[in-house]
């Protein structure tokens, strides 16, 4: 199967994972929101919602980005995620792209099809 895109990030626990992805087939002059996707993506029955990108900060190695569905606060190794509904805490590991089962990426690329 051929993605159509490059994972940036991948943030995963048991229940769901958050991957940022950018997409290949887009022009390089296409707006930032249309190249660039944050994924949440249940791991339990594959379902994919794309978070809408609000703002970000980053302060000496810590990453943080809202979202309309929650925060996202992470470092090279771990992370955390809370979602808005419900208000949930989700403890992350951020791991190598290069892990993303292909079960995840067959459904990122299902999602984008």
């Amino acid at each position: 199967m051929s993605a159509n895109f490059k994972c940036l990030y991948f943030l995963d626990t048991d229940q769901l994972c958050i991957v940022e992805i950018s997409l290949s087939n887009m022009p390089i002059d296409a707006e930032v929101k249309d190249r660039f996707k944050w994924l949440l993506i249940n791991k339990q029955n594959l379902t994919i919602k794309e978070m809408e990108f609000k703002s970000s900060d980053s302060a000496y190695e810590i990453e943080e980005r809202f979202f309309d569905l929650g925060y996202l606060k992470f470092d090279y190794e771990k992370g955390v995620y809370i979602s808005k509904e419900p208000p949930l805490q989700y403890p992350l590991e951020n791991t190598n792209c290069e892990t993303i089962p292909d079960t995840i990426i067959g459904a990122i690329t299902n999602f984008l099809n």
